[in-house]
């Protein structure tokens, strides 16, 4: 199993100069039994399985497999119960690392996450001036999480 180091934070500017050449991601979670996450996930025409260990800090354990396209759309439609996350995926590099800056739609329109990918749990991050707060830690914003619960539903949860 391969080793997913991560860490999360809300977009606190208006971003959009940085963002270009998206891909539109759609993806959905399989019933959870136990503690894994699996996900599908069609990102632009490239379709993958991810079967995902809970988290410990900034790392977990992830192993990713291919899919295909029509496969993944059926098991998106019948398999993970109308809960799906919309977004696009920007990439932008700054400082020696690659964000990842995703954008919500649908339900969850509104919220934007960046995310860098780490060799180490302890290297440090230079924090562009757009970083907003960190969510790594924060359940509520995994998108297994956002995928049962939007933020669209948040103000009269509260």
């Amino acid at each position: 199993m391969a080793l997913e180091i991560e860490r999360r934070f809300l977009v606190r500017k208006d971003i959009r100069h940085l963002c270009r050449d998206g891909v539109p991601i759609i993806q959905g979670y399989l019933p959870r039994d136990g503690d894994n996450t699996v996900r599908v996930r069609l990102a632009g025409d490239t379709a993958t399985l991810s079967i995902k260990s809970r988290k410990s800090g900034a790392s977990r354990e992830e192993l990713e497999y291919p899919l295909g396209s029509d496969f993944a759309r059926q098991l998106l439609r019948h398999s993970c119960a109308g809960h799906l996350i919309r977004k696009t995926r920007y990439r932008h590099c700054q400082d020696g690392l690659c964000w990842e800056i995703d954008v919500f739609e649908g339900e969850n329109a509104g919220l934007v996450i960046a995310e860098v990918e780490l060799t180490d749990p302890e290297q440090v991050v230079p924090l562009p001036e757009w970083i907003g707060a960190e969510v790594t830690a924060l359940r509520a914003y995994s998108n297994s999480s956002l995928s049962r619960s939007p933020i669209r539903g948040w103000a009269s949860a509260a």
